[in-house]
C-alpha cells in the first residue's frame, strides 16, 4: 500500500488524521480508515499508536494481509550496520601500537560469560524502561498541571514537560525546545482516566486541567509545527480541536465523556478572541465575559456565558429551580448535569433532591384540592368573581389542617409551569400563587392556569394518572 498523507517527510497530516479517527468513531469497525491511520503513523514514525491500532486491527480482521505485513515491520528489529570494507592497502598490524601484555588477551571463557550477562542486562533494561514510562506518566500529568499554572499566573512554563511525554510515548525526546505533536488520543485517554481516579477530592479538575493541557498542545502544534508558523487560521484550528476531542471522547469510558467538550469551552473562551455568546457581560457584576477565571467559568447549550459564583446563587435564591436567570427558559437535562457537578454547583443537587422530596410529600387529596381550585379559578366568569375567592379561601383553610412538612412542601416547592396564553414560565411556589391571588397581586386566571399544572406534575410525580378533563399538561 502507498503512504498515506505524506511524502515521507516524517510530517504527520494532522487533518488526515482528525478524519480518519471521525470515521472510525462513527462507523465502526472502520477495517479501512483503522489500516490508513496505521499505514501513516508508520510512516511519520508514531510506531507506539501504529502498535496500538495494529493490537485493535488483529482480532477485527484476523486473516487480512495487510494487518500482517503491519505487524511484520512494528516487530521488525533494525538490522546491525554492515562491518566497514577493509582496504587491499591496508597498514600491517605490526605498526599499530602493542598493548600492554596484561590487556593483550582475555580468558578463553570470556565471551561466554559476556553473552550470558547480555541476555540478562537486556531483559533488566526493558523492565526497568516499562516501570520508567510508568513513572514517566504519572509525572506528565503533574507537568501539565503545573504548565497550566503556570500560563494562568504569567510565569515560564516547564521545558521538559515534551521530553517526558517522548519517554510516556516511547519515542526518542527532541533536544529542542520547538512545539512536538500531540500524543496518541488512546495515549491521552489512559492519564486522564490515572488523573480521574486520583482525584475524587478535587471534584476531578485536575483531569480536566490536563485535558485542557492536551487541546493546548495540539492547537500549538497546528499552528507552529516545528516551530514555524503554518498559516492555519482560527476555523482551521477550530475543526481541528473538534476532531481531537471526539477521538478523545471515543476512547474515554462514558463516566469521563464530558471532560474533552468542558476543555474545549475553555480553550476556545481563553484562546478565541473572536469567540462570542449571547451576553457580553456578567449578569450581577456587569464585568466582562472574557475576565471570568477558568474556574468560575461556564457555558450553557443556549451560548449564555455565566460566572457559576452568580449563577449558583441566582438559582438558590430561587428555590432550585433549573431555569435560566436571563432568558427564563428551563435548562436542559445536559445543563443541569453539567452544572450540579461543577465544583461551585454541587450544593445545588441537594436542592433539586429536596424539590424532589417535597413533590413526594404532597397526599392525594391536597392534589385534588388543588384540581378544585385551579377549575373554579378558570372558569369564574362572574362580575365580583366571589366563587374565586370562597374557593381560596376554603383551600388556604385546608393547608393550614395539614401537617407541617406538607405545608412546607405547599410552601417552598416550585413546579415547572408555563403561561398558556403568553409561554412565559411560572416562578413561584403553590403557596406565594394562592397568597398572591388573594392579595389581588395576581389575576385569578393565571393562578388557576398555574395550579392545574402544579396538580398534574404533583399527580405525575405520584405515579397516579392525571386528569385530563381537568388539567392543562405543560
Amino acid at each position: 500500500m502507498a503512504a498515506s498523507g505524506g511524502t515521507g517527510s516524517g510530517e504527520p497530516d494532522m487533518a488526515l488524521i482528525g478524519e480518519l479517527l471521525e470515521e472510525i468513531s462513527r462507523n465502526p469497525p472502520a477495517i479501512g480508515a483503522r489500516k490508513l491511520l496505521t499505514e501513516h503513523y508508520i510512516s511519520i514514525g508514531w510506531l507506539d499508536a501504529a502498535r496500538e491500532n495494529v493490537a485493535e486491527l488483529k482480532p477485527l480482521a484476523p486473516a487480512d494481509q495487510d494487518v500482517a505485513a503491519f505487524e511484520e515491520t512494528l516487530m521488525k528489529k533494525p538490522e546491525p550496520p554492515a562491518p566497514a570494507p577493509q582496504s587491499s592497502q591496508a597498514t600491517p598490524a605490526v605498526s599499530k601500537p602493542v598493548p600492554a601484555p596484561a590487556r593483550a588477551r582475555k580468558p578463553a571463557h570470556a565471551p561466554v560469560k559476556l553473552s550470558g550477562n547480555l541476555d540478562s542486562t537486556r531483559q533488566e533494561l526493558s523492565q526497568g524502561y516499562t516501570s520508567l514510562r510508568q513513572k514517566a506518566r504519572g509525572l506528565l500529568a503533574d507537568l501539565l498541571h503545573l504548565q497550566q499554572l503556570q500560563k494562568k499566573n504569567g510565569l515560564p512554563t516547564s521545558k521538559n514537560t515534551s521530553r517526558v511525554q517522548a519517554v510516556v510515548e516511547g519515542r526518542p525526546a527532541d533536544s529542542t525546545t520547538k512545539a512536538t505533536p500531540p500524543g496518541s488520543a488512546r495515549s491521552i485517554a489512559r492519564m486522564i482516566q490515572a488523573e480521574a481516579s486520583r482525584s475524587v477530592r478535587n471534584g476531578n479538575q485536575m483531569a480536566i486541567e490536563l485535558t485542557i493541557g492536551d487541546l493546548e498542545d495540539t492547537m500549538q502544534w497546528i499552528r507552529e509545527p516545528h516551530g514555524r508558523p503554518s498559516g492555519a487560521d482560527d476555523d482551521a484550528v477550530r475543526d481541528a480541536l473538534v476532531k481531537r476531542v471526539r477521538a478523545l471522547e471515543t476512547a474515554l469510558p462514558d463516566e469521563l465523556k464530558p471532560y474533552p467538550e468542558i476543555a474545549l469551552m475553555h480553550v476556545q473562551h481563553e484562546n478565541f478572541p473572536d469567540k462570542t455568546y449571547v451576553n457580553d457581560e456578567t449578569m450581577v457584576m456587569c464585568e466582562p465575559v472574557k475576565d471570568i477565571p477558568r474556574e468560575n467559568f461556564w457555558v450553557t447549550e443556549d451560548n449564555y456565558a455565566w460566572d457559576m459564583e452568580e449563577l449558583v446563587n441566582s438559582i438558590s435564591s430561587n428555590g432550585g429551580v433549573m431555569r435560566n436567570p436571563l432568558s427564563r427558559v428551563m435548562f436542559t437535562p445536559k445543563d443541569i448535569r453539567g452544572i450540579v457537578s461543577h465544583p461551585l454547583g454541587k450544593p445545588l443537587a441537594a436542592l433539586q433532591v429536596q424539590q424532589h422530596e417535597m413533590s413526594k410529600g404532597v397526599r392525594q387529596a391536597t392534589i385534588d384540592h388543588m384540581e378544585k381550585l385551579g377549575k373554579i379559578l378558570l372558569d369564574d366568569q362572574t362580575s365580583d368573581q366571589l366563587p374565586s375567592r370562597h374557593a381560596i379561601d376554603e383551600f388556604m383553610a385546608y393547608i393550614a389542617t395539614l401537617p407541617e412538612l406538607e405545608q412546607k412542601a405547599i410552601d417552598g416547592l416550585k413546579c415547572p409551569a408555563k403561561d398558556t396564553h403568553t409561554g412565559q414560565s411560572y416562578d413561584t411556589s403553590i403557596g406565594e400563587a394562592v397568597r398572591d391571588a388573594k392579595g389581588n397581586r395576581v389575576c385569578f386566571h393565571k393562578t388557576g392556569d398555574f395550579i392545574q399544572q402544579a396538580a398534574v406534575y404533583l399527580r405525575q410525580n405520584r405515579g397516579a394518572p392525571p386528569d385530563t378533563d381537568k388539567c392543562a399538561v405543560m
